[in-house]
């Protein structure tokens, strides 16, 4: 993370299971401030959303906020633009920067925040975490809630380590410094070059596979290596890319459904319900108004 010396500070009594804020319930809260020249991390928590909470009202920080979304639900609002979450979203909002939350009717995300000061701070930023550094900040975290005796000096510095080694993922990750990449297999290109070809979604995973000359169990455990999602995840990650893209551009909710390979519509708005927090009539009518 950049030469110079930094310096390391912790607070007593760091681990709290219930957080104080209504939006939130803590899994791991750890109050610590390590300083560099151009960086400060103040905190890292995990929390997960409350079911009875409907959205997160706008608000803002003095301090930045690396967001890393580890499971689905909702849809995060910066300025004016809005991102359903994933697995594996990562989002940088800057100090002062006003964001919201619109919370999923089912699913509630679990998020891992890492509080910061940045000098200079770079833009909102919004990226995707694959396969590898999605597993890397996991075990981190799960060493993290596995540290004993928080005021010890070993633990303190474990938990430094761990914090830093997530920060420099998710900078490498948002572009901010250099990212390490691993090829992607041929095969794995093969398939999801099959994407383009608007017979794609109206053909099986083991069609697909057959005309790969790819054993579909084996396909799929190779991609979800690489990648992180299964083969049939993978096609609704595509599925749903193309629809928002129809609906988006003013198209028919019917056309939009027909050309992803849907006969029974309200199947399908199930489906897109379940992958955005609102219907296909929702998110064509939110498009049109930010068209305008």
């Amino acid at each position: 993370l950049g030469a110079g010396i930094f310096y390391i500070f912790f607070a007593q009594g760091s681990w709290n299971l219930h957080s104080p804020m209504k939006s939130f319930r803590s899994l791991l809260l750890k109050k610590i401030n390590i300083r560099m020249p151009g960086l400060s991390v103040l905190r890292l928590r995990l929390h997960r959303h409350l079911r009875q909470v409907d959205s997160v009202s706008p608000h803002s920080h003095s301090f930045g906020q690396l967001l890393c979304y580890l499971s689905k639900g909702g849809t995060l609002r910066l300025h004016n633009d809005h991102h359903e979450i994933s697995t594996g979203t990562l989002a940088w909002i800057p100090g002062g920067r006003t964001h919201s939350f619109k919370e999923h009717p089912v699913l509630r995300p679990i998020c891992l925040a890492i509080d910061l000061r940045m000098d200079p701070q770079p833009p909102i930023h919004v990226a995707a975490l694959n396969n590898s550094e999605a597993a890397r900040i996991r075990a981190r975290i799960s060493d993290l809630g596995r540290l004993k005796d928080p005021g010890s000096i070993e633990s303190r510095f474990l938990a430094a380590s761990h914090t830093l080694t997530i920060l420099d993922i998710e900078l490498r990750a948002l572009g901010f410094l250099p990212r390490e990449t691993t090829p992607t297999p041929a095969i794995i290109r093969r398939f999801q070059s099959l994407a383009s070809d608007p017979a794609f979604f109206h053909s099986s995973i083991e069609e697909m596979c057959k005309q790969l000359g790819q054993d579909a169990d084996n396909l799929n455990r190779l991609h979800k290596k690489h990648t992180g999602l299964s083969l049939l995840r993978q096609r609704d990650v595509y599925c749903l890319e193309s629809c928002k893209k129809a609906l988006s551009e003013g198209g028919a909710v019917s056309k939009a459904a027909e050309s992803c390979g849907f006969e029974d519509m309200n199947y399908f708005s199930r489906w897109f319900r379940r992958q955005t927090g609102m219907s296909p009539t929702q998110f064509a009518g939110r498009s049109s108004k930010r068209n305008k």
